[in-house]
């Protein structure tokens, strides 16, 4: 193994590697170059600084459990990746449109699995890791709707769809009505996101509401990261990152609650479907997913 390879390892994923398998790299790569290798333990020591530095204790692979986000569309997905992204870069499985990562390849122990947009039934079809842990988040769908809609007409990115397709909803939606734009996609898009709600709830899994995030994100993520899922980084390290990826530091300050249509970071409050569902549009959507909003909690009755 060349020295620039395995020093590549070393430092993308010092996290879950332990010292004595850094030497143990240390020592092939001694076989293959030996003038390289010469600077071999400064170089581990330095890696293995640098994820001390920002927080991690060094931990052996096999100790780290697989962790699993499990989310629908529009529930603050993004935003908990770039978490992901700064306190665990080096475990992450990044995600991709179609979901192979998850579906079609053998599920890497101790690895991060962010934003997975599946059912329980489809995670239970595929053989994971016994030490796991796993947390659903959820997002009242009245205002996944709204977000869903502006977001396909203006934000979205086509390389996070399915080729042609946002392009092809553009054209065709771009110069609508709005309200014709939300019955749209409550009919032919959110359905996705609903089955994958309800197919969580109420089996006992972590399950926590985008609404409660945005109050509490810091005491919540520090329940979900350090605690349920056992990622090995200090609170102090996590409260920075958390307060970096907040709304107002992503948008330059932009404060939520003031729009910009075309951010995808666009409103960021509760509730922001009651600017938007005309009274036609709220009876449909009553008629579909009343009782999945009583389910989930955001509703006691059909009465809204």
């Amino acid at each position: 193994m060349r020295c620039d390879a395995w020093q590549n390892a070393v430092t993308t994923n010092a996290v879950a590697i332990s010292l004595s398998v850094a030497l143990l790299l240390h020592k092939i790569a001694a076989e293959g170059n030996t003038a390289n290798a010469m600077n071999a333990p400064i170089r581990i020591a330095k890696a293995l600084e640098h994820w001390s530095d920002r927080g991690y204790s060094l931990r052996s692979a096999s100790a780290l459990p697989t962790v699993f986000h499990i989310t629908h569309w529009k529930s603050g997905s993004q935003w908990i990746h770039r978490i992901f992204h700064g306190i665990a870069y080096e475990r992450l499985v990044l995600p991709n449109v179609e979901q192979t990562q998850f579906f079609s390849q053998p599920i890497q122990s101790g690895m991060i699995y962010p934003t997975l947009y599946v059912t329980r039934q489809e995670f239970e079809l595929i053989q994971v890791p016994r030490f796991h842990r796993k947390f659903v988040v959820i997002r009242d769908l009245r205002d996944t709707l709204v977000s869903y809609a502006f977001s396909l007409l203006h934000s979205h990115s086509e390389d996070c769809s399915v080729p042609g397709f946002l392009a092809n909803f553009r054209a065709e939606f771009k110069h609508r009505p709005l309200n014709d734009v939300l019955t749209h996609v409550m009919n032919t898009l959110l359905p996705l996101s609903a089955t994958i709600q309800s197919s969580w709830i109420n089996h006992g899994e972590l399950t926590i509401r985008y609404e409660d995030l945005l109050k509490g994100d810091i005491q919540l993520m520090t329940e979900i990261f350090i605690k349920h899922c056992q990622i090995p980084i200090s609170r102090e390290k996590l409260t920075e990152i958390i307060l970096a990826n907040r709304f107002e530091k992503l948008t330059g300050g932009r404060p939520r609650g003031k729009e910009d249509v075309l951010a995808h970071e666009r409103k960021g409050i509760v509730g922001d479907w009651r600017n938007y569902f005309s009274d036609q549009l709220k009876r449909s959507f009553k008629d579909r997913y009343a009782e999945l909003l009583i389910a989930t909690g955001y509703e006691s009755s059909s009465d809204w």
